[in-house]
C-alpha cells in the first residue's frame, strides 16, 4: 500500500495477551459462522455478492479496518489501513459431499482456517463461503482475537445480514476506504478494573505458606482453583512443526435445547452451567483414573453489560472465571448434586459478568512482560480441565427488523477456536439460533489430554465425551 496506516492507540494488557499469543503461533483464528438462506437473485458463488455486506461491516465496526503494528514488542499498537481490497478477504470453497453431510462439510471448512495465519498488512479477518445449494451457503467469519472477542463475531453477522437484505444505492467496488471512526475505548483499564491489594498479593503470599495453612485461611494460589486431584490433561507444550487443531462438531436439535433450558430454569440454572455439568460428567467417565477427584471449567464472560456497552460493539470485553466440579460417575438424568453444581456455576458466572473489581484479567497490567509471561507457561501444568465458551443465541429477528419478505435470513450458527496451547486441554465452543438448533465444537491440540494415547485413541476419547454430552441433553428431556 502506498499510503501509510494511521496510528490509533496502543494495545491494552489483555489485548497484548492476544497479540503475543498470535505472534508466537499459539493461536490464530476465532470463527463465528452462519448458514444463510437467500431469495432468488443472490449469487452465492460470486465474490462480488458479498462486497456490499462487507463494506457495511467495515463502516460500522472500526476494528475490521485495523492491523497491529510492532506485534513482536511489548508496545504493540492498532493502526487503520487506508484501504481494503475485499477480494483479499473472500474465499469460496466447494465440497462434493455437502448435500449428504452439510454439518460435516462445515467442519471441514473450519479445521484449516483455525490454524491459518492472517496475511501481514491486511486487517486480520476473512470470510470463507461454502455454497450448500443455489440459495443457501455457510459463511465462516474468521478473525483474529487481536481485534475482537466471540461476541464481535456475532456483531459481524448481525451487520452482514442487514447488508445482505439491503440494496446498495451504488454497487461497491472491491477496494473500499474505511471511515475514520475511532476505536472503542478499551475495557481492561485501571479505571474500569480496579484491583485490591488483597487480590493482588494473596497468591504471592500463599506460595510461601504451608499448604494446610493456605487451605485453613481460604487463600487463593492463583486465578484458577486446581489442586492435586484436578484433571488438567497434559502439560502445556508447543512445537511449531507439529502443532495443529483437532475438531469435532455436534448439533443438538431445537426440541432438546428447549427442554434443557426449561430443565435448567427449574433448577435455578442456565444453559452454560448445565452444559458445564454435563461435560464434567462426560470427562469423568472418559478419564477413569481414580486419582482425579475433580474438574475445573474455565469460562469466559462477556463484560459489555457491566460497563453499559452494547453487544453490537466490536472489541475485547472479556474476563472469566474458573469453576470447580466434583467428579461424577452418575448416569441418566442429572442428580440433585449435579444440579446444585450447575446452579452454583450459573450464579458465579452471573456475578462475574457484572463485577468490575478484582477481575483476573485486570492482573495482566502488573506483568512486566506479557510475552515472557506467556512463554513461561510452556512446560507447566494447565489451569483447568476444559473450557466452555458460550456466545449465546443469535436472535433471528435481529437485523433490519421484521419485513414482509426477508431476502436473507440466518438459520444456523457455528463457533470454533483453535486448540489451546496455554490453557485448557479441551475447548467447547457453543452457539445457537434463538428457538433453533444448538451447535457446539470441541477443539484440542493432539496430546493435550495427557493420557499417553495415540492420536486415534485420543480421538475416540473425545468422541466418547461428545456422545456422553449428547446423551445428557436427551436425558434432560
Amino acid at each position: 500500500m502506498s499510503e501509510k496506516a494511521e496510528f490509533l492507540r496502543y494495545a491494552t494488557p489483555n489485548e497484548m495477551r492476544t497479540i503475543v499469543r498470535e505472534d508466537l503461533g499459539f493461536y490464530h483464528a476465532v470463527i463465528i459462522g452462519a448458514v444463510y438462506e437467500f431469495e432468488d437473485g443472490f449469487d452465492v458463488k460470486s465474490p462480488s455478492s458479498y462486497f456490499a455486506p462487507l463494506k457495511r461491516c467495515i463502516d460500522q465496526h472500526p476494528f475490521f479496518s485495523v492491523t497491529v503494528g510492532d506485534r513482536h514488542t511489548e508496545k504493540a499498537f492498532y493502526q487503520r489501513v487506508p484501504s481494503i481490497n475485499l477480494e483479499d478477504h473472500i474465499t469460496i470453497v466447494d465440497d462434493s459431499n455437502v448435500a449428504a453431510d452439510p454439518l460435516g462439510a462445515t467442519g471441514k471448512v473450519l479445521v484449516p482456517e483455525l490454524d491459518l495465519p492472517f496475511t501481514a498488512g491486511n486487517p486480520p479477518w476473512r470470510i470463507v463461503v461454502l455454497p450448500l445449494n443455489p440459495f443457501e451457503c455457510f459463511i465462516a467469519f474468521s478473525f483474529s482475537h487481536m481485534i475482537g472477542d466471540g461476541p464481535t463475531g456475532i456483531a459481524f453477522h448481525k451487520t452482514f445480514l442487514v447488508g445482505c437484505r439491503g440494496t446498495p444505492v451504488v454497487e461497491p467496488a472491491a477496494i473500499v476506504t474505511p471511515p475514520a471512526n475511532p476505536l472503542t475505548e478499551p475495557f481492561d483499564t485501571p479505571e474500569r478494573l480496579p484491583i485490591s491489594w488483597k487480590f493482588l498479593l494473596e497468591p504471592l503470599i500463599a506460595l510461601f505458606m504451608p499448604n494446610f495453612l493456605v487451605k485453613l485461611l481460604g487463600m487463593r494460589l492463583g486465578a484458577s482453583t486446581v489442586n492435586e486431584g484436578t484433571f488438567t490433561g497434559g502439560i502445556m507444550t508447543h512445537n511449531p512443526e507439529k502443532y495443529y487443531t483437532k475438531l469435532r462438531i455436534r448439533e443438538i436439535k431445537a426440541p432438546l435445547v428447549h427442554n434443557a433450558i426449561w430443565a435448567a430454569r427449574a433448577h435455578d440454572a442456565k444453559l452454560t452451567g448445565t452444559m458445564q455439568t454435563l461435560i464434567a460428567r462426560a470427562v469423568s467417565k472418559a478419564v477413569p483414573d481414580p486419582k482425579f477427584t475433580n474438574l475445573v471449567a474455565e469460562t469466559p464472560a462477556n463484560m459489555r453489560r457491566s460497563i453499559g456497552v452494547s453487544n453490537d460493539v466490536d472489541g475485547q470485553f472479556v474476563s472469566g472465571g474458573y469453576i470447580p466440579f466434583p467428579r461424577s460417575d452418575a448416569t441418566g438424568p442429572l442428580t440433585d448434586k449435579e444440579w446444585a453444581s450447575a446452579s452454583a456455576s450459573t450464579r458465579e458466572l452471573a456475578a462475574t459478568a457484572v463485577r468490575l473489581h478484582d477481575q483476573p484479567v485486570g492482573l495482566l497490567r502488573y506483568a512486566p512482560s506479557i510475552r515472557k509471561w506467556t512463554l513461561s507457561k510452556i512446560g507447566k501444568s494447565r489451569d483447568s480441565s476444559f473450557s466452555v465458551s458460550n456466545v449465546g443465541a443469535f436472535d433471528v429477528s435481529q437485523g433490519d427488523g421484521v419485513t414482509e419478505k426477508e431476502t436473507a435470513r440466518i438459520t444456523k450458527m457455528v463457533f470454533a477456536q483453535p486448540g489451546h496451547v496455554a490453557s485448557s486441554p479441551l475447548s467447547f465452543n457453543v452457539i445457537s439460533v434463538k428457538g433453533g438448533d444448538l451447535v457446539y465444537t470441541v477443539t484440542w491440540q493432539p496430546g493435550s489430554l495427557g493420557l499417553g494415547l495415540s492420536e486415534e485413541q485420543e480421538d475416540k476419547v473425545v468422541e466418547e465425551i461428545c456422545a456422553s454430552v449428547d446423551q445428557g441433553f436427551k436425558d434432560l428431556a
